[in-house]
Order: structure tokens, then sequence, then C-alpha cells
């Protein structure tokens, strides 16, 4: 089959293979055809990888002395089930037949794969499970013809390939969806004044979730691309935006301003990663705020005042990492159903017009890093 590979951890780029074995579907997994596959940020960093300690260190974890092999990545797909592993469909004959999942049927998957027995997997988190190893960062991703994922992973979309409820495009992103329904969903935003700090794909997600779930003002923070950005936001309700690539004292200032009896905001949504923006976050949020940190920075933090900027001011933080499993898929997959809401023409707007061949990997990429676009999509088979 056809994927993009990871070579080597110290070198920039990929490698397209053309001719790398289907894998072996195994007991308890489903072998899926890959229609679509949706660039992520994490794959950013890593055909970067060079520059990211961060991720190096994050795809060495599980790898014996740290020696990285060659790796497909690409961890946001849809598809269709090419077969099921052995005994599976005897093993849960007892579902009923519009749930289960069975060759032919559209899906996409979990790609967090939790080890099931950790305390944390046995107490409902198996999203923050100790051991969890990540399909396209530690284990053979989704940048491909063929993926097996394990059954239990496997999210149904459509039976019998029905793609009309939500589209190959749209299919191919959720996982990154996921994240700013999780994200929106741990703050509760009703009411509430949000600053969301970062506008890219999962900012602007997380903005158009913010209006929808009823935020009473939502401020934007951006530093590249902002023309687009900004118009995007505005079209999906955010009230302010602000441009903070040369400076942060604009928003700060109408934070001040307009927040001045609670001095700040109610909750911020930091979604970009920035070392600047971490700053911000603990700035404009109110005494007894809520602050969910989703971005991860290429390098740690560092001379982080926590007693200024946390403890006196009695801030809630909250890490949020993927989604809740299985909790997150079922909200996500009712908000994109939802006539009403109208979420997936606004999704679209996020992604490129554009489809790509694994075969322009280059071309995409090169869009992507370069800041030209945010997110896009391959589309394979």
């Amino acid at each position: 089959m056809k994927c993009l590979v990871k070579e080597s951890l110290s070198v920039d780029g990929l490698t397209l293979k053309q001719d790398v074995v289907v894998p072996k579907v195994k007991e308890d997994e489903v072998l899926i055809r890959v229609q679509a596959t949706c660039v992520c940020g994490t794959d950013k960093s890593i055909y970067l990888s060079s520059r990211s300690e961060g991720i190096q260190k994050e795809m060495r974890r599980y790898l014996p002395n740290g020696d990285f092999k060659p790796l497909v990545i690409g961890h946001e797909f849809c598809g269709i089930v090419e077969a099921l592993g052995p005994g599976i469909e005897e093993k849960f004959k007892d579902i009923p037949e519009e749930h289960k999942v069975q060759k032919g049927d559209y899906v996409t998957a979990e790609m967090h794969l939790s080890c099931g027995h950790c305390l944390q997997c046995r107490t409902g988190n198996e999203h923050i499970c100790t051991k969890v190893k990540v399909k396209g960062v530690h284990l053979d991703g989704c940048f491909a013809q063929y993926v097996c994922v394990p059954y239990k992973n496997v999210i149904l979309l459509g039976k019998d390939g029905d793609t009309s409820k939500i589209p190959p495009k749209i299919g191919s992103m959720l996982d990154a969806f996921g994240n700013a329904v999780h994200t929106v969903y741990e703050a509760d935003v009703r009411g509430k004044s949000v600053a969301i700090l970062g506008a890219g794909p999962l900012g602007l997600m997380a903005a158009m979730l913010c209006k929808e779930f009823g935020a009473a003002r939502i401020y934007l923070t951006e530093a590249v691309d902002t023309t687009r950005r900004f118009e995007l936001a505005t079209q999906f309700g955010v009230d302010q935006c602000f441009d903070v690539s040369k400076s942060s004292k604009e928003f700060l200032a109408s934070v001040e301003k307009n927040e001045s009896f609670a001095n700040g905001v109610d909750v911020v949504l930091e979604m970009s990663g920035s070392p600047s923006a971490y700053e911000d976050a603990f700035s404009v949020v109110k005494n007894g705020g809520e602050v969910l940190l989703l971005g991860i920075t290429r390098t740690p933090l560092k001379d982080f005042d926590i007693a200024g900027s946390v403890i006196w001011k009695g801030v809630n933080v909250k890490g949020i990492f993927g989604r809740k499993m299985f909790g997150t898929w079922e909200t996500m997959l009712r908000l994109l159903r939802s006539e009403r809401l109208d979420l997936q023409p606004k999704l679209l707007k996020i992604i490129t017009d554009k489809t790509y061949s694994l075969d322009q990997y280059e071309e995409a990429f090169g869009l992507l890093n370069g800041g030209k676009e945010m997110k896009l999509v391959f589309e394979l088979n």
C-alpha cells in the first residue's frame, strides 16, 4: 500500500512509500480502508521534528533505548471497514444490528489506545491512561491506504458505507473537533465571558461551540493570518478579535475595560501552545476563574510565576488531552447531526476547498507549515 512515513526524527519531512505491506488484522481489530485523512498540528510538528524536542521525546517514549524506527504517521481519518479480526463477529453478536460495526460500514476511530488496566482506565478516565499509545505517534497511523484499529475504538458513522449524514471531509477531522468539544464542555461556558487564545482550527471550533453553548462574551487572539481567521471568527460568533503578533496590550486593555467588575474573564481556553499566550491566559482570567489548557508548547515554560498567576488568584487550571472515551464522541456526533445547530458548514470553512493525494504531501505540508492554510484533507482510494 501507499503511505507517508517518518524515517528520522533528526531530519525534517516525510517519505512517500509505495510498497508497504497492508497490515494484517489481528484478533479484536478492524482493518479499515482509508477514504480521507486530515492533517493535525501534531503531524506538522512531526514533519518539522528536528525543531521540536517535545515531539522527539514523545515519539521515543515506548521505544527500547529510545531508538526510533520508521513509522506511518497520521491519526485523523475516516474510511470503510475492509475486514474484521478473527472472532469479532461471534464476540459482538448480541450488539443490535444498527449499532454493530460490520464489513462495508463507514467509520472513524479513536486513535488513542488505552491499556485497559491502569487506575485511570478502571475508573472511567481512559483518555488519560498512564500507558496510552497514539496511532500515528507511537504506532503506525492512518496516512496510508489501510489502517488497523481495535474494534472497541471504532466509531460508526454510517451503515453500508452511507456518508450522507457526515461526509468524509468532516469525518476525517472528528478527532480534532472532539478536542474542541471536550475543552468547551469542561469549561461550561453558559452565561460566561470567555477568552480563546489561538485562532487555529481548534480555536475556531471552540469559538463556534462557545457561541452555541451560550457564552455571554467571546474574545479571541491570534498572531498569524489574522485577516482570514478573524473573518471566520466573527461569522462564528466572536465579539472581539485581537492581533497579538506584536503586543497583547489592546487585548488586555479591552478585557480590563469590559470585565472590570469581575477583574477578568470567567474562562480562558488556551488553544495555541504559545508561551506568550500562556502568559496572557493568567493575566486576563479573573480571581477564581478557570483556565483550560489544550495548546502544547514546543519547549517547557520557564520563569512561570505560579504563585502570582494561580495560587493568589485562586485560579482553577485544567489540562485537556484528547477526547473522553467515549462520551465526547457521542456528544460530537449528536452536535454534528443536529440540523438546528448546522455546524457542518462552519467546519468546512476551516478546511481547504481543495483535497490532496498522498503524492502531493510536500505541497500540502508546505502550505500548512507556511501558515497559508489551517486544515487540509488527503483523499485516498
